[in-house]
């Protein structure tokens, strides 16, 4: 079902292709990274072993690629990559740097490459590498920053050019209409590469006189916050109101962003929160206090990552005889085709097109409203037991859940994740009330979750939304892996299934 005139998910497939070529280029970065290290071990090696060994540094160089690797040290030079992936994560060299200065990157960087050759001379003392001495973990360092800041640099050349071509922009909200509110946008306006697009701002008209934002619409009041954040995609939201004349407006507006995950930036040095977690930094001079409530980018978030693409693609692979079997058995019993593409909506509010196995009749989609009065469940939630549109095919797919198979592409394409919140429709989506159950949209969605395994369709809507932020809350590799364990027996048994 489309969307009401209400809701307005603007630009959704313009979004949905920036956040990919987004993730296309972190993940471009943390490969090149490690490339230039092992780039840089091997200058580092090549010039100071090829002067010693009299002969030119390009024969040396030919000597020394050629030069047969033992198991043991093959296996020595995949852990130590591994833990210099993980050490830059931790680093943070890979969060967005969007509102900070170069300077502080480069200390990032600083930091992780040194802790990168400490742990090469760490692996070479294990391997007993003769080659790897104080002074070429050195060279190393001093090489591989020299390579890895030029790639930094290069990069922000490239995101600046693109962000004033309108491209990997995000949408920005301002609570708040007064004097910092305009210096804010002003300063905004100004810094187009920052990447930012400002929808608007919200504020009662009797905290700035009538003056208002120049050249931003004004949104509403900040009750009308809740309304705004529900039918709008807004990335992050900066609050620019006075602390101590609105410390009450204020306090409801991060309570109410950081409830539904929403990235919270606050121009002040202290503020009380209750989920998210704290960045301090500064924009222009200015103290700034950035909230987030959703699970933070870490070294377990990127594990998580790539779990989901070696998962998806194994599955994806020994799977292929069962999904062409059930694509040629829903051919044969209707007309149609064999997929069903459904618009859901992902993480951040942003839509995009979820794949699963058809399993009703090609005009179930059509039918709906007809069938409404026949809805079992409470919410915004559609479900029939016994649903007429359901095919004998479809049935047993369901059951067995291998309708869901297919959405191992949405996997791989970086909109959905294998343990993760159910996307909710576009229809179920529209049908949300409650603001607290919002927040199951900072986090992507996934092929299963704790509602998966505690009952699927016995549950009620509000036990689903409980269950999803416990989810969102409770977040861990252990806990994603447990999710996985016990979906196994609850889909062969079925429980829940409908």
């Amino acid at each position: 079902m489309e969307p009401s005139g209400k809701l307005k998910f603007v630009g959704h497939t313009q979004h949905s292709m920036i956040a990919r070529y987004g993730q296309l280029a972190n993940l471009f970065l943390k490969v090149s990274d490690l490339l230039l290290m092992v780039c840089a071990l091997s200058l580092a090696i090549v010039l100071n072993y090829a002067p010693k060994a009299r002969v030119p540094i390009s024969e040396f160089s030919i000597d020394f690629l050629s030069t047969r690797v033992k198991i043991a040290n093959a296996l020595l030079c995949a852990a130590m990559l591994v833990v210099w992936y993980l050490v830059f994560n931790l680093q943070g060299i890979y969060r967005s740097h969007r509102l900070s200065k170069f300077t502080e990157e480069l200390r990032e960087i600083c930091r992780a490459v040194f802790l990168a050759s400490l742990t090469l001379l760490m692996v070479a003392q294990i391997g007993r590498w003769p080659t790897i001495t104080l002074w070429i973990a050195t060279c190393v360092a001093l090489i591989g920053l020299i390579l890895i800041v030029s790639m930094r640099m290069l990069l922000r050349l490239n995101l600046r050019r693109l962000r004033l071509r309108g491209h990997n922009i995000k949408k920005l909200l301002i609570v708040g209409g007064g004097p910092r509110a305009r210096w804010f946008a002003n300063e905004v306006r100004q810094r187009s590469d920052l990447g930012y697009r400002i929808i608007g701002y919200v504020d009662d008209e009797t905290n700035f006189n009538g003056h208002g934002v120049k050249g931003v619409p004004r949104l509403g009041d900040v009750q009308d916050l809740p309304s705004i954040i529900a039918h709008d995609v807004i990335d992050e939201v900066f609050v620019a109101l006075p602390i101590k004349s609105q410390y009450t407006q204020i306090e409801t507006a991060i309570n109410l962003l950081e409830e539904q995950g929403i990235m919270v930036h606050l121009f002040s040095d202290h503020f009380p929160h209750r989920l998210a977690r704290s960045h301090p930094s500064e924009f222009e001079g200015t103290p700034l206090l950035s909230l987030h409530s959703a699970p933070p980018i870490t070294w377990r978030t990127e594990i998580k990552r790539l779990l989901d693409i070696a998962v998806a693609l194994s599955l994806l692979l020994v799977l292929s005889p069962l999904l062409a079997l059930v694509a040629l058995a829903i051919k044969l019993e209707s007309e149609g085709p064999v997929f069903f593409i459904q618009g859901r909506v992902g993480f951040n509010k942003r839509r995009f097109r979820m794949i699963k196995f058809r399993t009703m009749c090609v005009d179930a989609e059509a039918r709906m409203q007809e069938l409404e009065h026949l809805n079992e469940k409470t919410g915004p939630i559609f479900k029939i037991t016994n649903d007429p549109r359901t095919t004998r095919v479809g049935k047993w797919l369901r059951r067995t859940s291998i309708d869901e198979l297919p959405q191992l592409i949405n996997v791989l394409l970086g909109d959905m994740s294998i343990v993760g919140p159910r996307p909710l429709s576009v229809r179920d989506a529209l049908r949300m009330e409650v603001a607290w159950q919002k927040r199951r949209f900072s986090v992507k969605p996934g092929l299963t979750c704790l509602w998966q395994v505690s009952g699927r369709s016995n549950l009620s809507f509000e036990q689903w939304m409980q269950l999803d932020l416990e989810y969102i809350d409770r977040w861990s590799l252990g806990l994603d892996g447990l999710i996985l364990l016990r979906t196994i027996p609850a889909i062969l048994l079925a429980r829940g299934a409908s």
